[in-house]
């Protein structure tokens, strides 16, 4: 067959021979640097403190997610792409107007969650998963007036129900989530308040590849193996 003949141990095109192992050494640097890494866009873990005014231990950055949507009324985006390529996050209020004060993130003027009906959406443009929650002031154990929040996903994750006692350290406000916790591009969490008074402190996100890049990868370095055992093959 001609493709033999041109890759063959004596054939008079040694160019054409140095092109297929340009590819494959392109393919194959391609896998070896994104092997066992994350794929383009990045990877990783964002850590939002609102009450610290910080993403990532970064203020600028922090400072900036304030001013943008301290007062918004209605969906907000914001550029979170310094930290992660690409990603950006929408906020939603439930009602009246989204709050981030040194006390952390609410509804209406004090940063928190002391009405009826307050609830924030948060959805991101990217697969994640939801890894961690800082609640401020979290404090009771679910008696009428004490404090009591309610975690709910737009997909077929399961709404939690959360009181004092619930949490990690039994007595305040951080928890960590391990299952049940994934969503894809544009899927939101909802934090809902059901008693009390408090504010949503922080929580952590991880950005996780989508199976379409795994599989994109898999399909490159497979087509580079190939080009390489067939071009032994044939020498």
């Amino acid at each position: 067959m001609p493709c033999i003949q041109f890759l063959g141990k004596h054939s008079a095109n040694p160019p054409s021979i140095m092109k297929y192992q340009s590819i494959a050494l392109f393919l194959i640097s391609a896998c070896l640097t994104h092997a066992g890494a994350p794929v383009a866009p990045a990877t990783g873990t964002v850590s939002f403190e609102f009450d610290a005014s910080t993403i990532n231990g970064n203020g600028s950055l922090g400072t900036a997610f304030k001013n943008a949507v301290d007062g918004e009324t209605t969906a907000t985006l914001f550029d979170l792409s310094s930290v992660i390529a690409g990603l950006t996050l929408t906020i939603t209020p439930s009602q009246s107007d989204i709050s981030n004060t040194a006390n952390g993130l609410g509804i209406t003027s004090g940063g928190t969650l002391n009405t009826a009906g307050d609830a924030l959406t948060f959805s991101f443009n990217k697969a994640i998963t939801f890894d961690f929650l800082d609640m401020g002031d979290f404090t009771g154990e679910g008696l009428a007036g004490e404090d009591s929040v309610s975690l709910s996903y737009s997909n077929a994750n399961p709404t939690i129900s959360l009181v004092g006692g619930d949490f990690d350290n039994d007595t305040s406000d951080t928890i960590t989530f391990t299952t049940g916790n994934a969503l894809i591009a544009n899927e939101s969490f909802t934090i809902s308040r059901v008693d009390g008074d408090f504010a949503i402190e922080g929580f952590n996100i991880t950005v996780v590849p989508e199976s379409s890049a795994y599989a994109m990868l898999t399909g490159l370095c497979a087509l580079s193996l190939i080009i390489i055992r067939r071009r032994h093959t044939r020498l």
